[in-house]
C-alpha cells in the first residue's frame, strides 16, 4: 500500500507540473517588430548620397509584418528632415512601393522610412542626403525696350552690359553686342546675331563698317512665359543644339521664348514681352548665365 501511495503522489505532481507549464505557454504574448528596408540595385538610391537641386532619385520600400505575430501593417511614413513626403494608412501583410524624390533646398537631410503594424510596433530605415545647389548662376534683366535703327530706344543689345545701344554707340562697342532687333517686311519682328547675313543688308545699321560681329546663335524652345518667369537665381540650361542653330529668330510673337548662346558660350533666353502694334518697337526680358 505504501508503494502505491508513493506512485500516485508522483503522478499527481507531474500532472500539476504539466498543466502549469502548458498554461504559461498559452498566456505569454508573441512579441516581434515588423521589418522594413530600402530596395537595392542600380535603379534605386539606398545609402548616403550627394545630389544637386536639379537631380531626382528613386527610392524603393519593402516592408512586412512579423511572421510570428502576424499583425498587419497599418501605416507607412516617409520623411525628409522635417518634411513629410508620404503618410499612407492601409491594412496589409506587406508593403512595396517606389517613389521619385526631387529637391528644392540645399543642406543635409535624413530620409527616414517608418512602418507601423496593428500592435503599434514600428520599424524604420534611413540614410542621409546632401543636397547642393545645381545649375549655374544667372542674371535676369527686365523692361528691355528696343526700337528700329532711328528710334530713340536703340536696336542693339549687350547681355554682358545689360544695355541697349543706338547705331553710333553700338559701332563703338561692337564686341559687346549680342543681338539686334529689327522689323522687316519678310521677317517681321526679329532678333539677329551681328553676323547674320540678312541684318547686314540693312544699310542703316552700318554693319558693313564693323570689324567685330559676335556669332550669337538661336534655338527655338517650347518653354512658356510662366516657366521663364519661374527661373530663379540658378538654372540648369539644356544642351544647345548646334545642328538646328540659326543666326536669326524671326516672326516673333508675344510670350515667345528664344534660347540663345553667345559667342563666348554663355547660354540664355529672350522672352518677348510686347511687340507693339504701332511703330518698330518691342519689349524683352533676358536671362543669361553670369
Amino acid at each position: 500500500m505504501k508503494k502505491i501511495k508513493s506512485f500516485m503522489a508522483i503522478a499527481l505532481f507531474l500532472g500539476v507540473a504539466t498543466v502549469f507549464t502548458g498554461c504559461s505557454k498559452d498566456e505569454d504574448p508573441i512579441i516581434g517588430d515588423p521589418s522594413i528596408d530600402f530596395k537595392g540595385g542600380t535603379n534605386y538610391t539606398f545609402e548616403n548620397i550627394t545630389v544637386t537641386t536639379n537631380d531626382q532619385i528613386t527610392v524603393g520600400i519593402m516592408a512586412a509584418m512579423h511572421p510570428d505575430t502576424k499583425k498587419d501593417l497599418t501605416n507607412f511614413k516617409l520623411t525628409l528632415g522635417n518634411q513629410t513626403l508620404v503618410d499612407s494608412t492601409f491594412t496589409s501583410a506587406s508593403f512595396d512601393a517606389d517613389y521619385n524624390i526631387s529637391f528644392a533646398s540645399v543642406g543635409t537631410f535624413t530620409l527616414t522610412a517608418v512602418i507601423k503594424d496593428a500592435d503599434m510596433r514600428t520599424a524604420e530605415a534611413s540614410f542621409d542626403i546632401t543636397i547642393e545647389q545645381g545649375g549655374t548662376a544667372v542674371k535676369k534683366t527686365t523692361n528691355i525696350e528696343m526700337g528700329s535703327f532711328n528710334d530713340p530706344k536703340g536696336s542693339f543689345y549687350s547681355t554682358v552690359n545689360e544695355m541697349v545701344y543706338k547705331v553710333a554707340e553700338a559701332k563703338e562697342n561692337q564686341a559687346a553686342i549680342d543681338f539686334i532687333f529689327f522689323k522687316g517686311v519678310t521677317n517681321a519682328n526679329s532678333i539677329a546675331a551681328p553676323d547674320d547675313s540678312q541684318v547686314n543688308t540693312i544699310s542703316d545699321f552700318q554693319l558693313n563698317e564693323w570689324t567685330t560681329k559676335n556669332q550669337t546663335r538661336f534655338n527655338t524652345t517650347a518653354m512658356t512665359a510662366a516657366e521663364f518667369d519661374a527661373i530663379g537665381e540658378f538654372h540648369l540650361f539644356p544642351e544647345f543644339n548646334a545642328t538646328t542653330q540659326t543666326t536669326l529668330a524671326n516672326n516673333l510673337s508675344n510670350g515667345q521664348i528664344i534660347y540663345f548662346m553667345t559667342q563666348t558660350g554663355k547660354k540664355g533666353y529672350v522672352k518677348v514681352v510686347d511687340l507693339f502694334s504701332r511703330g518698330d518697337l518691342a519689349k524683352f526680358e533676358v536671362i543669361v548665365e553670369e
